[in-house]
């Protein structure tokens, strides 16, 4: 038997990377110590296939019914959905217009992530230093329609940075209490209306910048929507697009050399600290240089003196949510809904929606 998965929005590249899971495989010289069920072979840091090998030294091998899983990333939905067709994969993730064509099928399913698409301005840029222009760049994007028609597959509108289902305080989702109109509605008078202030203290009439995105087929259609988003709301931005690959976008963004970047993040443990952190001060993810004296405060607290104490933890955490939202250091774009093609067959693949998101420790496969 054999298992192979092709995943649609391999974060955080959104490539397909493809899996197949086997019992027979050759043998390797990799000397590898882990602890787990499975062993990582032919990885390099960089290359597009890989696979899993069953771990002998494993405390409870005799469970583990598969023997390898083969991973291939591509680049596009289209290639990955023929190979599930053709039986040459077992699970692939499906593009927006795919998954419409697909709903109804055997083993289609969607699988919301504690991950979120959103953009990130770079404060170092004059133009971005400057609130209004950012709230109005927000308020120019309909994510509604951003979400149902370019991205798909269940795919949500964000309310602040932290998503969906991350975690949840007094009996309802955290991102309920942080929720705000500011910053994350779709409000084009309004986004005219500052934009206009902004430029005026700015003593300027119209600027134009460049939209940084990755070369993969979801994000040049996400990069475009909001490029046009912007410049029919807004006719005195001009907006550019480029689209990387995601090692050449991180490090550009790295070195603060990019005007706005389209970006992603997914939890690594669910908690909206692990969200809210990224825009801290000192963290290397916060490559925009927001630098907010009280949202520092608030996340300092949240995470020390009130970190034990849950009804303090979340209240800072939900100021410092609605801060963000206030401020626009980012935009708030989307949850990431994935929908997904699995085999029938395959059977106990388990899906979390924060940190390793597939556990194929209990995976079988029927014939």
């Amino acid at each position: 038997m054999k298992l192979l998965l092709a995943d649609a929005r391999f974060f955080p590249q959104n490539q397909r990377a493809v899996a197949k899971f086997g019992k027979k495989y050759g043998t390797s010289s990799d000397t590898t110590v882990f602890n787990g069920p499975f062993v990582l072979k032919n990885w390099t840091g960089s290359n597009l296939s890989w696979k899993l090998v069953k771990n002998n030294n494993y405390w409870n091998k005799k469970h583990i019914k598969m023997e390898t899983i083969n991973f291939k990333v591509d680049k596009s939905f289209t290639t990955a959905y023929n190979l599930y067709q053709a039986n040459k994969v077992d699970f692939t993730h499906l593009s927006a217009e795919q998954a419409k064509q697909l709903a109804d099928q055997p083993g289609y399913r969607v699988l919301r992530r504690a991950q979120i698409t959103y953009m990130k301005f770079n404060e170092t840029k004059k133009e971005f230093q400057n609130k209004k222009i950012r709230q109005a760049i927000g308020y120019a994007i309909d994510r509604k329609q951003m979400a149902s028609s370019v991205a798909g597959g269940g795919s949500v509108p964000l309310t602040n940075l932290v998503p969906q289902g991350v975690s949840t305080f007094k009996g309802k989702d955290f991102a309920t209490w942080a929720k705000t109109k500011v910053g994350v509605s779709y409000d084009p008078k309004l986004a005219h209306k500052l934009l206009k202030e902004g430029l005026k203290e700015l003593g300027e009439d119209h600027f134009e910048f460049t939209l940084l995105g990755r070369d993969t087929e979801i994000s040049k259609k996400e990069t475009e929507f909001i490029q046009s988003q912007i410049e029919q709301t807004l006719p005195e931005v001009k907006v550019q697009t480029s689209n990387i690959p995601i090692k050449m976008q991180i490090a550009k963004a790295t070195k603060g050399d990019f005007d706005v970047t389209l970006t992603g993040w997914l939890a690594d443990v669910a908690d909206p600290s692990n969200f809210l952190d990224i825009m801290t001060k000192n963290n290397p993810n916060n490559m925009g240089k927001y630098a907010s004296p009280k949202f520092n405060e608030l996340m300092t607290v949240a995470e020390t003196s009130d970190a034990m104490d849950k009804d303090k933890h979340f209240s800072d955490l939900i100021a410092a949510a609605k801060l963000l939202n206030e401020d626009q250091p980012v935009v708030p774009l989307i949850q990431d809904g994935t929908p997904e093609m699995l085999r029938p067959s395959v059977h106990g693949m388990i899906q979390n929606t924060a940190g390793l998101t597939e556990n194929f420790r209990s995976v079988y496969i029927t014939e």
